[in-house]
């Protein structure tokens, strides 16, 4: 008999699961799950990266990269504040335009958040290599040959393998344990780099860096899309992604209507004032006589010199090392330890966020029903946690590097906030009866800038970035028709469905284009020069834009919501429950 549901049925059993989900994260829980995703590997590699691609004006870059962010945070803690659910920006998609747009948006999401965990695990083996041979060698990044990383050996694999599912074991123990150790972890990523910033600003600080021509003055590359560049692939953005763990989280909060907007929009305004002061003193405290032999700030990317090198393996530790002076030398090693203690939290975070994002893709339909069954012993979904571990272990082998997934992540990601500014707008429109605890001011113009600056993200990401992308989106459609061949779910593709959602992969294929015609430093043909190609991308984004709020509709899942009133769903008692049955 087919093992599948109908969408009424979907539903139904969505509130009961989503009931299960225990309630037992508060505001400064949730905030310190955003943090702890955002202040990860990002902080130990991401200024070095950005460095190398455009000098001292990759403090425009971070600029430029936590507005948009923050534009996108701001659409999400309207939508989280409304409606909070565990995998909750897995499903906005889904409710706002159907089932072909949800399972793209979905898998996508998906994509972006299993990967994470690798990259976390990476990064900490790489720092390790600085110190422990035999985990790294340098080689020509998989994605952009012409950039030499360090790309983790067979024994590195196997190490980061081994952290992966640690953590997943972590989450495995329950929502409370994971959210209390996060916190505790986060107050000491917090106060390390604080303290990093400090001690390099006034111990040793060199002013001319930021405009010193033996360097290559403040924009070396002397193309300001090389600034557009770092934002998607020296791991900016990816350094903000982490905001969504409140929403991710939010079936698990105890207030979610205050805690989601509260968490979402402060963590991106603490990291952004965090990432751009690390950026400032990583300028500020490179020797410029030994940077200059090694080729300047482009020189970092070519790992020429042992200088090169170093900055690159271990950034801010190697600096630290070298600068000779007492304080710095234990600061060194106080970022080592770090290096194991930051990239690990936003592992443990993330491995969280990707076992919720299975379980709400399952809660919609898109997945069998048994990816959304809840443990009774620790009331965390059990069977997406053994999937993510194995999901996430195999994109270390294609991916051995961090600079060389970070791009792939940002790209990921930030597809898959398109779909924020459209979703809210769909729903102020269709869904007007439902409690707003935060409303963003100024929709009307946040909402689109939120939805063309995610594009532009993407577009960023480069060739041939979005082509991996695009392969992996399609195969997730393949995934599940496989799945749907075996009678497991539900067809999505219904002609309202349909109708709804047509956009979605019409415009993957756009992007993809774009990016083949598009500026040569992002790796296009350049038949559209830079910035001919930010006019046509914009526009691009704005027909697309138009398109999606026209084709939204009042999906049965929020018709289920405002006529049941469970636009907020309480926890069950499962002891309760089952003494009853």
């Amino acid at each position: 008999m087919a093992d599948f549901e109908s969408t009424k049925d979907v539903i139904s059993n969505s509130k009961s699961q989503d009931k299960k989900l225990k309630k037992a994260l508060n505001t400064w829980d949730l905030y310190f799950l955003s943090l702890g995703g955002i202040i990860g590997s990002g902080w130990l590699f991401s200024a070095a990266a950005a460095a190398s691609t455009t000098g001292p004006a990759s403090i425009i870059s971070w600029i430029i990269g936590g507005v948009l962010v923050l534009f996108i945070a701001l659409v999400y803690a309207e939508l989280g504040g409304m409606i909070p659910r565990s995998g909750a920006i897995s499903r906005y998609g889904h409710y706002s335009h159907g089932g072909v747009a949800g399972l793209f948006f979905g898998w996508t999401y998906f994509l972006s958040a299993v990967s994470v965990p690798a990259i976390e695990a990476e990064a900490v083996i790489t720092y390790a290599s600085s110190y422990v041979t035999g985990l790294s060698y340098s080689a020509p990044n998989p994605i952009n040959p012409a950039a030499t990383v360090a790309v983790l050996t067979g024994l590195g694999i196997v190490l980061a393998g081994i952290l992966i599912v640690a953590f997943f074991a972590l989450n495995y123990a329950g929502v409370r344990i994971m959210g209390k150790t996060n916190t505790g972890m986060t107050w000491w990523k917090l106060i390390i780099p604080s303290l990093t910033i400090v001690m390099l600003a006034f111990l040793v600080f060199h002013s001319s860096n930021f405009t010193s021509p033996a360097l290559g003055g403040f924009l070396p590359s002397h193309n300001s899309a090389t600034i557009f560049e770092a934002v998607s692939t020296d791991g900016i953005v990816f350094s903000f992604l982490g905001f969504r763990q409140a929403l991710d989280y939010g079936g698990e909060a105890k207030t979610p209507q205050r805690s989601i907007p509260r968490a979402t929009i402060f963590s991106v305004l603490t990291g952004i004032v965090v990432y751009i002061l690390l950026q400032v003193v990583f300028i500020g405290a490179i020797n410029p006589t030994k940077l200059a032999s090694a080729g300047g700030w482009l020189g970092l990317a070519s790992s020429s010199s042992s200088y090169a090198s170093g900055v690159i393996a271990a950034p801010f530790a190697f600096l630290a090392k070298t600068s000779g002076i007492f304080a710095l030398v234990v600061l060194t090693y106080i970022l080592y330890a770090d290096a194991y203690v930051s990239p690990a939290g936003t592992l443990n975070v993330y491995a969280g966020t990707s076992t919720r994002t299975l379980f709400g893709l399952a809660e919609i339909g898109y997945f069998p029903k048994a990816l959304s069954r809840v443990s009774k012993k620790t009331r965390v979904p059990v069977l997406p946690i053994i999937l993510s571990v194995i999901i996430g272990l195999i994109f270390l082998a294609p991916f051995p590097s961090w600079y060389a997934l970070v791009g792939l992540i940002t790209g990921a990601t930030a597809f898959t906030y398109i779909v924020g500014g459209s979703a809210l707008m769909v729903f102020r429109k269709e869904a007007e009866s439902l409690k707003r605890p935060f409303k963003l001011p100024f929709a009307t113009i946040l909402a689109p800038i939120a939805f063309i600056g995610a594009t532009l993200i993407v577009y960023w990401s480069g060739w041939p970035t979005i082509p991996y992308l695009a392969i992996g989106i399609f195969f997730g459609i393949v995934v599940y028709l496989v799945i749907l061949a075996s009678h497991k779910v539900e067809n999505v593709f219904t002609k309202d469905n349909i109708k709804a959602g047509w956009w979605v992969p019409a415009y993957i294929l756009v992007l993809t284009l774009l990016s083949y015609l598009g500026e040569g430093d992002y790796g296009g043909t350049n038949t559209l020069p830079y910035p001919y190609d930010f006019v046509v991308v914009i526009i691009v984004a704005i027909i697309f834009y138009l398109i999606s709020i026209k084709s939204g509709y009042r999906t049965d899942e929020i018709k289920d919501i405002i006529d049941s009133g469970t636009q907020y769903i309480e926890e069950e008692d499962i002891a309760a429950m089952a003494g009853q049955k």
